[in-house]
């Protein structure tokens, strides 16, 4: 996509090409005109009655058609450029962090067949989607525990996340600033920008501010896939029991949408919810891939692609027309091999 604030010339030198161009066609076109050619032989207005109009004139001739091509490749050698190039040793793909929430509300059975089975399957959708793509599990609630570090075999993610409860955790708690800390340091030592997703059903509004502080100094994005509903559903226990309070009445719990809502806005994660098919894996996907083409694009140390050689196509078309009957252009190869040259000079 062209962006017209990072438009620029490599060789910006070249463009002076455009400027004999320019009086190459004005020069011409001045030369060919029928009054220029009969001044001193026929009083000027005579010549206005003596002239038979445009109809028949010739618009487009060969000198035009090198003026075009000449501008062409004024433009083409300067190196018109509106973005980096890719590093040839950066990986093709993003790394990430998943982050699942175990926490006891994640047993919620609002989402079949609970929340966190629904994570789990949403992260197996994810990994099919990431193919050769370095990938990294950590689980949190009270505390945060790395499950895998970054691999790019999906094959061993498996069997892990079949085993994933959320009675397995050493505390309650849903600790996602901590899930944070550890995911950035697995991320640290790594020099393509990465991404951390959270598959949480809320982060409480008072964490916001460890989210904030890692935007301003991190180039690893925060996603958060938020999974239940707003209407909640009651927490079923691993026993297959339903949790209770005080009364014995069933706890509903509920997606803590004010909380992500402060997220997005204190600290400018995105955050997206479950769909019922690949919709939300798909979405994910898309901002992984395009937050690794925005670092690139901002690294000041990676090189200007050259849209130049570009220019050769419409050169190439206009040069056909050298070949049309009548037409005589006895130094166009000289000229088209010049522009050969310059598009690939500099």
């Amino acid at each position: 996509m062209l962006d017209l604030d990072a438009l620029h010339f490599l060789r910006p030198w070249w463009l002076l090409g455009l400027v004999p161009s320019l009086l190459l066609y004005v020069v011409v076109r001045y030369q060919g005109s029928i009054e220029r050619q009969w001044k001193g032989v026929i009083e000027p207005h005579l010549l206005r009655h003596l002239k038979t109009g445009t109809k028949g004139r010739v618009w487009f001739r060969p000198i035009h058609l090198i003026s075009w091509l000449a501008a062409l490749g004024s433009i083409g050698a300067a190196g018109p450029t509106w973005e980096r190039e890719v590093s040839p040793f950066a990986e093709d793909a993003a790394p990430m962090v998943v982050a699942l929430d175990l926490s006891p509300s994640m047993d919620a059975v609002d989402v079949q067949p609970s929340r966190l089975e629904r994570a789990k399957q949403k992260v197996r959708d994810l990994l099919l989607t990431r193919p050769g793509a370095r990938t990294a599990l950590i689980v949190y609630s009270g505390t945060a525990h790395t499950v895998l570090p970054l691999s790019d075999d999906p094959s061993i993610f498996d069997s892990f996340l079949a085993a994933l409860a959320t009675d397995i955790m050493p505390g309650s708690g849903k600790n996602a600033a901590a899930a944070l800390a550890l995911a950035e340091s697995l991320l640290e030592t790594d020099s393509v920008a990465g991404t951390i997703l959270f598959l949480t059903d809320g982060i409480a509004e008072d964490q916001a501010e460890a989210f904030a502080a890692h935007d301003a100094r991190s180039q690893d994005q925060v996603i958060v896939l938020a999974v239940g509903t707003e209407a909640g559903g009651p927490v079923r226990r691993p026993d297959g029991s339903f949790a209770t309070d005080a009364r014995g009445r069933r706890i509903l719990a509920t997606l803590d949408r004010a909380g992500l809502e402060a997220l997005r806005g204190r600290a400018g994660v995105y955050v997206a919810s479950i769909t019922v098919d690949d919709c939300d894996v798909q979405q994910v996907g898309r901002r992984v891939q395009s937050h690794l083409r925005q670092v690139q694009q901002e690294d000041e140390t990676a090189r200007w692609r050259d849209m130049g050689y570009y220019v050769l196509f419409p050169v190439t078309l206009l040069g056909l027309l050298w070949f049309r009957r009548g037409w005589t252009v006895r130094w166009g190869a000289f000229l088209f091999v010049f522009l050969l040259q310059g598009c690939g000079g500099g």
